[in-house]
């Protein structure tokens, strides 16, 4: 399966254009990725780690898994996903290959929690070069002020790999749901204080993704 680049709409009009925009600020990161997906629409981030890894999206074999429990299960597509979980903690992979260069977008959701990770892997001849991961946390009761509901916030961190094994750290910061930089937000005592945690991953081993995915 390929991916086609979706082509730029040139007549919306306003009205049209708002609609969209306040339907898509009321869906969850992941459920955004995933009408991305049915739309063609890329995701920034997508693009950003693309360009970096040298990978051309349109020439790129394209392959999806679901982590119900503890395996991965490679599926058509990711149009079902949200009929695929069957516990609190779920993953989806999306995996996008060409000769020598991988790319994976990998989410992890604990609904019980209301928390959701993205992750994005660059491979060159299945060693990482560089990735990026985003926390989006549900903000905590002890987090509002006054009566109002704050938005929900994400932590973001991005790595690359030097001289084969070493994972330093070329970006943090905190964003909200739209992914635009925001201060430090006011974190609840069962928040974690601790942000900027790089995944152990420096191979596509460590992924334990199944090598199907690369055919």
């Amino acid at each position: 399966m390929k991916r086609v680049l979706p082509t730029l709409l040139l007549v919306m009009t306003l009205p049209s254009s708002f609609s969209i925009a306040q339907e898509s600020s009321q869906l969850s990161p992941f459920d955004r990725y995933l009408k991305g997906l049915r739309t063609g629409r890329l995701e920034t981030a997508l693009v950003r780690v693309a360009a970096l890894c040298g990978m051309n999206l349109n020439a790129a074999t394209i392959r999806y898994a679901v982590r119900p429990d503890e395996r991965w299960k490679p599926v058509r597509n990711l149009g079902n996903a949200r009929d695929n979980q069957e516990t609190d903690f779920f993953a989806t992979a999306e995996v996008l290959h060409s000769p020598k260069r991988i790319l994976v977008e990998e989410w992890s959701m604990d609904s019980e929690a209301g928390d959701e990770t993205r992750t994005i892997i660059c491979l060159l001849d299945q060693d990482v070069k560089y990735g990026e991961q985003i926390e989006w946390s549900s903000p905590q009761e002890e987090e509002r002020t006054g009566t109002s509901k704050p938005p929900g916030w994400a932590h973001e961190v991005r790595w690359r790999v030097e001289q084969g094994k070493f994972l330093k750290s070329i970006l943090e910061q905190f964003v909200n749901e739209q992914e635009k930089p925001v201060p430090k937000p006011r974190l609840g005592p069962d928040t974690p204080k601790v942000f900027g945690f790089i995944p152990e991953i420096r191979t596509w081993g460590d992924l334990k993704l199944p090598d199907t995915m690369l055919q």
